[in-house]
């Protein structure tokens, strides 16, 4: 029988369903692919579903990518079939040569930061930097599309060029070797001589965390939720438990906790700390600061202390605060801790966010030595145009106490799950890009990312779409769940005791918070 090619539609999920995101694929062109084979994994308003092939064949083009946040019933693939059930989707030679990637949809995740460079998301780059050349589209690494820029070319209007990078896109090396054979080519801000920069780096001297020893897990919180099953959580979250801390336990127990077992990590006494700074969205009490509830509980009241809430970012910005105090001489020696115990403040009988947060507490020792893991200057960005999109708006000088017979969901976290999903995916891989770019790294040359344990199936999607194995990324939200702020020094700490860094390994920081905020960067062991 006579093959044809045919244009699959990503479906619909009814009448409601928008958008879908892709969060893994499974088959690239020239696969051969069966009738109900798995090709992709897709996401819409918190249910994740597979796409199976619906005929058999050969995959001639793939249309969309991991990440991607597309329109439902917009192209995916084009499929080689003799499938004549699909004969109303055949498309003809030369239009299957000149189908496009549908559009996706784009937020800019870092902003501008006024004299710095800015990361162009790879959504961007895709829908306004191809170069059409006699191979197709061109795509280009962030790094890439700066050097072009600060040697005076346009990266549209390149079209014969070398693409090396990972996923065949153009990369630094390969703009460098074509700029060097240009004529008339402007030399490059990256290759100029330039005076050594001041050290920015501080030391990471020691790590620790914390978690309680009470474990909850989904089971017992389907009780409340008959016809859900523990499948269902895991699949939609990677969490399988959480901790709880006890009636009787409280931010401080935990952030003290922690605190000591990154002091032993670092050989450090405590009474040799300058100050303490505390990321963390529930305090024990809002006046005074938790900060200073634990420099009294450690012995060193006259140290500074403050604390600090960007939401679940609020870490990486305390270690970035702490960075700058070292380096400008205010301290020398700072722990930079988080605790969050964030069952006080769950509602377990709203199903969207039941299942999703756990309690935990983690710590850093930061000094100005030169040996030692190094902390690299992080990106601290946001885009407050989602505010609303996670939050808890009681409790503040708006809804200050909860009234009698009033409803307490207020009082409670809350989240609009589909569009943070949607952020996060996009967010993340911007952040590890931005940071990439600005330390002139490769995918390859990261050995671990450790990430804010928001979703599993958000990581996933981010492994894909940056390009760096998902076995590379640190990840503990089965075991932990989302602990915000807590969440990226949980997961450092935890990796530090597994003994799974060598020295002079680069990890990758990144986290999506409420507000919402961004952060990342690099620390070298």
């Amino acid at each position: 029988m006579k093959t044809f090619v045919a244009q699959i539609p990503i479906p619909s999920m009814g009448a409601t369903v928008n958008e879908l995101t892709v969060i893994d694929l499974e088959i690239e062109a020239g696969d051969l692919i069966e009738k109900g084979q798995k090709c992709a994994e897709l996401e819409s308003d918190k249910s994740a579903f597979d796409f199976e092939a619906p005929c058999t064949g050969t995959v001639k083009k793939v249309l969309v990518r991991a990440g991607d946040i597309v329109d439902a019933n917009s192209p995916f693939l084009l499929i080689e079939t003799d499938d004549v059930s699909l004969k109303h989707l055949e498309v003809n030679d030369a239009a299957a040569d000149t189908i496009e990637e549908p559009a996706v949809k784009v937020s800019r995740a870092t902003q501008a930061v006024k004299g710095s460079p800015v990361p162009i998301p790879k959504q961007v780059a895709r829908a306004s930097l191809h170069a059409v050349s006699d191979t197709g589209n061109l795509r280009w690494t962030p790094k890439a599309i700066r050097i072009a820029k600060e040697a005076g070319f346009d990266p549209a209007t390149i079209s014969e060029i070398s693409s090396t990078g990972p996923g065949g896109r153009v990369s630094g090396d390969d703009i460098q070797a074509y700029i060097a054979t240009q004529p008339e080519s402007i030399t490059s801000l990256e290759t100029a001589p330039s005076a050594s920069p001041a050290r920015e780096t501080v030391c990471v001297a020691g790590i620790g965390f914390a978690v309680p020893d009470k474990v909850r897990t989904n089971k017992e919180l389907l009780e409340k939720f008959p016809g859900k099953t523990e499948e269902e959580i895991v699949k939609t979250t990677g969490i399988s438990q959480r901790r709880v801390a006890e009636p009787d336990e409280d931010v401080t127990t935990y952030a003290a906790k922690a605190s000591k077992r990154a002091l032993a990590m670092a050989g450090v006494d405590v009474s040799e700390i300058d100050g303490i700074i505390l990321a963390t969205i529930i305090p024990d009490q809002p006046v005074p600061s938790a900060a200073s509830a634990l420099a009294k509980h450690l012995g060193i009241p006259h140290a500074l202390a403050f604390d600090l809430n960007a939401a679940c970012s609020g870490w990486l910005y305390a270690l970035e605060t702490g960075r700058a105090f070292i380096r400008s001489g205010t301290a020398t020696k700072l722990l930079v801790v988080t605790a969050e115990l964030l069952s006080r403040i769950t509602n377990f009988e709203d199903y969207s966010t039941a299942f999703l947060f756990g309690d935990g507490a983690g710590a850093a020792v930061l000094t100005d030595a030169t040996e030692g893991p190094q902390l690299h200057r992080l990106r601290l960005t946001g885009d407050a145009n989602q505010y609303e999109a996670i939050q808890r708006a009681g409790g503040g000088a708006k809804i200050p106490i909860a009234q009698p017979g009033s409803d307490l969901s207020k009082f409670y976290l809350t989240m609009n799950g589909p569009a943070v999903f949607k952020y996060a995916v996009v967010a993340f891989s911007d952040i590890i890009e931005d940071s990439l770019h600005r330390e002139n790294l490769t995918v390859d040359d990261v050995d671990w990312v450790v990430p804010h344990q928001a979703n599993e199936r958000i990581l996933k999607a981010v492994s894909k779409r940056v390009g760096i194995p998902y076995d590379r990324f640190v990840v503990t939200i089965g075991k932990y769940a989302n602990t915000s702020a807590a969440s990226v020094s949980m997961a450092l700490g935890w990796a530090a005791e597994e003994g799974i860094f060598e020295s002079g390994d680069k990890i990758i920081f990144c986290s999506v918070g409420a507000g919402l905020t961004y952060a990342g960067g690099l620390l070298e062991w």
